[in-house]
């Protein structure tokens, strides 16, 4: 799971540091945590890597500084500003998604199924998490790996409609021959020139 995050932080130091600056993460959200991406107030610079939780911690109150490696920073062309993006919050977690660009399509492809006891609120925190990931990379399709427990919801479906996002399901042999994984591009080497 990806965290992001907004600050009035110089992106520099942060980089310098290695760290962001403190957070209110739950317990619960902190283990799932895998990558980052700090941006900056204008949402035109985001510093971003993979998740570092030896180099966490959390303060005198509780709220977490975000440990980062392999890290870097790029220059982001938003889609719109942080409120457009994410609304009001100030901690937004989104779902990691492999991303293929096969003509102007930017095609998000999630590889893993999610199996298991799933409360239908765990479902739909799943599916809000993979929108804003859509919205904020500019995904127009979005392919998931067949054969899983849990269907897509109708308010995902709906909203891919309302926003033209086609979504496809494929079977194992099917997804690698289409989409296979040496040409997905790496969180940490997206080109943000390249959003649609």
């Amino acid at each position: 799971m990806i965290i992001n995050v907004r600050t009035e932080d110089n992106l520099l130091i942060l980089l310098r540091n290695y760290q962001s600056g403190n957070w209110k993460v739950g317990v619960v959200s902190e283990p799932r945590i895998t990558k980052v991406r700090v941006f900056n107030w204008d949402v035109t610079q985001v510093f971003k890597g993979d998740y570092d939780s030896l180099n966490s911690n959390r303060d005198a109150n509780d709220r977490l500084i975000l440990g980062i490696k392999n890290c870097r920073i790029e220059n982001f062309y938003a889609a719109g500003t942080w409120s457009d993006l994410f609304g009001s919050a100030a901690v937004v977690y989104t779902e990691e998604v492999s991303i293929q660009i096969q003509g102007i399509k930017r095609i998000g492809i999630v590889r893993e199924n999610y199996d298991g006891p799933l409360s239908q609120n765990e479902i739909d925190e799943y599916f809000g998490r993979l929108k804003r990931e859509i919205q904020l990379r500019g995904i127009n399709k979005i392919v998931f790996r067949g054969g899983g427990t849990i269907s897509v919801p109708e308010f995902f479906k709906n909203w891919c409609q309302e926003n033209s996002v086609i979504i496809e399901i494929l079977e194992d042999d099917e997804l690698d021959r289409l989409y296979p994984v040496e040409l997905d591009i790496l969180f940490d080497r997206i080109d943000p020139e390249q959003r649609g």
